[in-house]
């Protein structure tokens, strides 16, 4: 997927999260092998390393393509039903959201 894009990088927001994974909606969803990636599960890819590591450093992440559909569903970064395929390596790199300390961060898998 990488190299028929280019490398981008791509930017979105974190839009839901729970102890292991983010929702990221991508910024400018784009379109590859039909499908459109607009929403994306983000995990951290190594055993012993957390999300939360990614406000500091560029954190190595398994990025699993979800529908609109799932995304707005009860539990949107659950993966129980992925099989394979829709699926990104790469990285991520918070940014600091703007607003209160709740807020979660905006990030760009």
């Amino acid at each position: 997927m990488g190299e028929a894009l280019g490398w981008p990088a791509i930017s979105g927001s974190v839009v839901s999260s729970n102890d292991e994974s983010w929702l990221v909606e991508i910024d400018h969803p784009f379109e590859y092998a039909g499908l459109e990636y607009r929403f994306v599960v983000v995990m951290a890819r190594h055993e012993g390393e957390v999300l939360k590591d990614a406000a500091t450093l560029e954190l190595p992440c398994n990025m699993t393509r979800t529908t609109t559909e799932r995304a707005s569903s009860a539990n949107p970064c659950d993966l129980s039903w992925w099989r394979g395929g829709q699926a990104m390596i790469g990285s991520v790199k918070a940014i600091a959201a703007q607003g209160g300390a709740t807020d979660p961060p905006s990030a760009a898998p």
